[in-house]
């Protein structure tokens, strides 16, 4: 059988894929400023025009990676707090213990902190999307409180921005997990939103990586 021809479209999917994947690895070994284009082409087998030819910059290329991430996030967690109430904390605390399994996305979110901090150029288009996700984060707590039959009691965007900074920072605190550990900053997390919810009693043991 022939291989299958990808069109045009299709083909620069894949580049588009293989450069974002490169740069993760890229930017995980070297930092946001050691990450160079040209680093990220060769890591991906590719000549420089071909980031050129999908991104106007390497800041695009990090921005579109951290939007992927926080795309995959949003929509996992938005599936979640639709859950019966009855299955929701149980499946909260799961994704909790997973959360950034296989990535580092801390690491890729404080780098570009650092940047938005040094280009207001960059600043303007990553506090955008950093704003988006605190927005549907702030969403999906209200409807999880909701559920639990709980009072919401603070804001939920400041709620949001400290349980990401929460994230953020307590992954960071901490030596890379090994694949298929829970993640201790999302047990806090979970703890943490528990008692919120006014839900004292320890959470069920969560299922992570090496269980599924």
């Amino acid at each position: 059988m022939r291989p299958v021809r990808l069109t045009r479209a299709q083909q620069q999917a894949v580049t588009r894929e293989r450069l974002l994947a490169a740069a993760e690895r890229v930017i995980d070994r070297h930092g946001f400023g050691g990450a160079s284009i040209d680093l990220i082409s060769a890591e991906a087998g590719y000549s420089k025009g071909a980031i050129y030819s999908n991104f106007e910059s390497k800041e695009a290329v990090f921005l579109e990676l951290l939007s992927l991430y926080m795309e995959r996030d949003m929509a996992e967690l938005e599936r979640i707090v639709g859950l019966d109430p009855e299955r929701l904390p149980a499946a909260l605390t799961d994704w909790l213990a997973n959360m950034d399994a296989g990535r580092d996305c801390p690491l890729l979110a404080t780098e570009l902190q650092l940047q938005a901090r040094r280009s207001p150029a960059f600043a303007e288009r990553y506090y955008a999307l950093q704003e988006k996700q605190l927005v549907t984060l702030a969403g999906a707590l209200e409807r999880y409180f909701e559920a639990v039959s709980a009072p919401l009691a603070m804001d939920p965007l400041d709620l949001a921005a400290s349980l990401t900074a929460l994230a953020h920072g307590l992954s960071l605190q901490r030596p890379q997990r090994e694949r298929g550990a829970a993640n201790p900053a999302g047990m806090v997390i979970d703890g943490l939103l528990n008692r919120l919810a006014r839900r004292d009693g320890p959470s069920p043991p969560p299922r992570t990586v090496a269980d599924k």
